[in-house]
């Protein structure tokens, strides 16, 4: 301590400046990062009017075109057993995102980014073939909550029966 006072002042007495401490201040307190906000998820698409298909919904129905699905007619449609059957699939596998009445509103689809199709809009019901809609069900859509169910090839068509039979509009 001694030196550094003897030191100070022989350069103080030199011309020289003594040397300078500086006290940093303490650094402010970073202020919390907001919390981040979630992507809006898209509009739900009205339920009558024109029917325009999003961006994977238009590949999902090329895929199915270049596979020749869009081509194929339900062998299913108006059977009463294949109805009966279809239900249960649909209550199984399909209800939990686009509800008991085709609505697209199940529990778990308003969870979804997209909301699950609604099978009462005429629109887009008719704007879809049905060996599209088939070949979705096998297939799903890539880049939504539509993914494949498991289903075989006579249960996506008695599925398909029983959508048209209970919700599709006529």
């Amino acid at each position: 301590m001694y030196r550094a006072l003897l030191l100070t002042v022989f350069l103080v007495g030199c011309g020289g400046e003594a040397p300078k401490t500086e006290t940093k201040p303490a650094p402010a307190p970073a202020a919390p990062a907001p919390a981040p906000t979630p992507a809006p998820a898209p509009a739900a698409p009205a339920a009558s009017g024109p029917y325009t298909p999003d961006p994977m919904a238009q590949a999902a129905y090329e895929k199915a075109k270049a596979a020749g699905a869009d081509a194929k007619t339900n062998p299913k449609k108006g059977d009463a057993a294949a109805i009966a059957a279809g239900k249960a699939q649909y209550d199984a596998k399909c209800v939990a995102c686009h509800g008991a009445t085709g609505l697209g509103d199940g529990v778990a689809g308003s969870a979804l980014p997209q909301k699950p199709s609604n099978f009462h809009w005429k629109e887009r019901w008719d704007a879809t073939t049905e060996g599209t809609k088939h070949w979705i069900l096998l297939n799903g859509i890539q880049g939504t909550g539509m993914a494949p169910l498991g289903l075989t090839e006579d249960q996506a068509w008695e599925v398909m029966a029983y959508i048209d039979a209970e919700f599709a509009p006529k």
